[in-house]
């Protein structure tokens, strides 16, 4: 559901656009705010509330001829995303290019009062709600992709398209976080923080090794190797950047912990072990994105994805295991060794080798 929030300190002309918009775009939330600080302060109270006003609609001249100004300037601040709108009828007092350079998305200049300055405020704020949604997707996107590679994307979106795909699927996770979490349920700030810089550091060594952020799911990561720059060599590049950069991540984490846990310790006497463990799995997938007119959600899909995070299941601190499919691309330049098998994979019946990575 779209917001819009509207700030303008004459009650007539701000019930006339609220009531106008509102016929127009009955599934619009519509906000009203009589002065800056009052718009201010309901904007805060949105973000706080993670339902961020989408477009703010504010008059130019209220408590001062720069009112309207402020609120674009102390909007952009707090939420550099959000679409404005500027309009007056005090032509004399608007500075078309100071309003565009504080953020304005357009100006209105209401030379009169009345159905056609409404009118086109309203088509201009949905030209701002289609802008704001596109920047949000691709926002959305860039998340999950090498900023390197997001240009290509953006050149050709068709890459995203739902396609049948040979991919090397990696999962992480941290073993031992439970009982960290109980450890330091007194102080959760240190918790969150830890996992913040270890999400960073993960989605940075994922970007590092060319590979795509599939998702976070709470100490987990799961990426994607060979969805843009797959090579007709039978996955076998894509499989060893997936495991160089699961050979990166390994050495990289303990760099984190040893900055955490002198931390931990100011708080609690409890010895805390933790450690990260990987699987990695070469399979043909669905993958694409595969979102609704909800939720857009960049992933892959299928039986081998499953594996993947059984295989990883397995893995002890400090270990990356390998499928048989994924160690047999990679045994040439990587030293590996067997280290056991799986059996019992839920709705994937077969008896599964795995292989370490040394």
């Amino acid at each position: 559901m779209p917001i819009v929030l509207i700030v303008d300190d004459e009650l007539q002309n701000l019930q006339a656009l609220q009531l106008a918009l509102g016929d127009e775009n009955p599934s619009w939330l519509i906000l009203t705010a009589q002065n800056e600080t009052e718009g201010m302060q309901i904007f805060r109270d949105q973000l706080a509330r993670q339902e961020p006003v989408d477009v703010v609609l504010t008059d130019l001249v209220m408590e001062t001829e720069s009112s309207g100004m402020n609120v674009l300037r102390q909007a952009q601040e707090l939420d550099p995303t959000v679409m404005a709108i500027l309009f007056t009828a005090k032509e004399k007092s608007l500075d078309r290019y100071a309003a565009f350079d504080y953020g304005a998305f357009d100006v209105v200049e209401k030379n009169r009062r009345g159905i056609s300055a409404a009118r086109e405020i309203n088509i201009k704020t949905r030209a701002a709600l289609r802008y704001r949604a596109q920047s949000q997707k691709i926002n959305y996107l860039r998340r999950y992709f090498d900023p390197k590679v997001f240009d290509t994307i953006d050149r050709e979106p068709s890459l995203l398209n739902v396609a049948r795909k040979m991919v090397t699927i990696v999962f992480w996770d941290i073993r031992g976080f439970s009982k960290l979490c109980e450890i330091l349920k007194g102080h959760p700030t240190l918790v969150s923080q830890f996992l913040q810089e270890y999400c960073a550091m993960g989605a940075e060594t994922v970007f590092s090794g060319h590979g795509v952020l599939d998702k976070f799911i709470g100490d987990g990561i799961m990426a994607l190797f060979g969805v843009l720059n797959h090579q007709d060599d039978a996955g076998k590049r894509d499989a060893m950047q997936a495991v160089q950069t699961a050979q990166k991540f390994r050495l990289e984490f303990p760099k984190l912990l040893e900055r955490w846990i002198p931390e931990w310790n100011l708080y609690v006497a409890d010895k805390i072990d933790i450690g990260l463990g990987c699987g990695i799995h070469t399979g043909d997938v669905i993958v694409g994105n595969v979102g609704t007119r909800f939720r857009d959600q960049f992933t892959a899909l299928g039986p081998p994805v499953n594996l993947a995070s059984r295989i990883e299941s397995r893995a002890q601190p400090g270990q990356i295991l390998l499928s048989q499919s994924t160690a047999l691309r990679i045994r040439d330049a990587i030293r590996i060794h067997p280290a056991g098998e799986i059996v019992d994979i839920k709705n994937i019946p077969g008896r599964f080798d795995l292989f370490e990575v040394v």
